[in-house]
């Protein structure tokens, strides 16, 4: 069984009125090589902004380990 390293669960955002991110949840596991892909304005840099703790949620969990690495 493999560990996740970066875990979101119900991972949520609204900036007023709009809904960035709803109900996100993935597992990043130890060692894994992970991207994110879509259109412009789907909500990948306030996902990463979040998960990098640049903005506060407004639901869910996002569970990092002390000693995680983010980025290159």
């Amino acid at each position: 069984m493999t560990v996740a390293a970066i875990s979101l669960c119900n991972v949520g955002k609204r900036f007023g009125d709009f809904t960035a991110l709803s109900d996100v949840s993935f597992d990043i596991a130890d060692n894994e090589f992970f991207t994110l892909l879509g259109p412009s304005g789907c909500g990948k840099t306030t996902l990463f902004r979040l998960i990098r703790g640049e903005l506060a949620l407004d639901g869910g969990d996002i569970d990092i380990p002390r000693n995680a690495r983010i980025g290159g």
